[in-house]
């Protein structure tokens, strides 16, 4: 069963897989909420609990950056650099009110996957926090203003867990001028972690920014699951 539920605005809904031990959260836009039914398919097929994370499309934009930076088209607005605030939220006050509902034993796996600019936030956090395991950045906005540089004077952490990345072919020939750093910085972090020891996959797939969604969802989940097969 699915169970939705808002916390401080922030909609949420949570497939259970009785008896798991893993609890994988996905940050999404609300405008491309996952549906109910392929949450809990999902949830059954890897025997884990779920929870999609639902940021407010209006809010996209704020909540997810690290810093504040001027929009990156001409007329765009600016970036609002409030993911210091919605980790606050994140840790204090979803993850509490969303592990209420799975039955999770004392000594669980929680991992994270995020998708654009909530991919940039899944790694960003990443490096600075033990929150999550495992992360999935997928088509990670780390095109953003100063991020490579600040990633590169970062130490890398040690980390128990992996890291999967995945971008569109067609990402870094799009025509705004700024994202088009996308392929080459994705394949720099990659480097640096897998140089630094950490277990890192990336995957380039066909298709641009905005190309089936879903499917690269499931290649991220099943990623994240140690006993998948693909």
């Amino acid at each position: 069963m699915t169970t939705k539920i808002n916390v401080k605005g922030f909609e949420c809904a949570v497939a259970t897989y009785p008896g798991s031990s893993t609890l994988t959260y996905m940050i999404y836009p609300a405008l491309e909420q996952l549906e109910s039914k392929w949450l809990q398919r999902m949830s059954d097929m890897h025997k884990e609990n779920i929870a999609m994370v639902y940021v407010p499309a209006d809010d996209w934009n704020d909540v997810l950056t690290p810093w504040a930076e001027p929009g990156e088209v001409k007329g765009w607005p600016p970036f609002a650099g409030k993911a210091p605030e919605f980790l606050k939220i994140l840790q204090e006050e979803i993850l509490p009110e969303v592990e209420k509902i799975c039955g999770l034993p004392e000594n669980f796996t929680r991992n994270l996957i995020g998708v654009s600019l909530s991919g940039l936030f899944t790694l960003w956090q990443w490096m600075q926090e033990d929150t999550f395991r495992s992360i999935a950045c997928l088509s990670g906005s780390f095109w953003y203003a100063g991020f490579l540089d600040w990633f590169e004077k970062q130490s890398i952490p040690q980390k128990s867990g992996m890291a999967y990345f995945l971008l569109g072919e067609e990402e870094p020939h799009t025509n705004v001028k700024a994202y088009q750093s996308v392929g080459r910085n994705t394949e720099t972090i990659v480097e640096r972690l897998k140089n630094a020891g950490i277990d890192v996959n990336f995957e380039w797939v066909p298709g641009n920014h905005f190309s089936r969604p879903v499917h690269r969802a499931e290649k991220a989940l099943a990623a994240l699951d140690p006993t998948s097969a693909g």
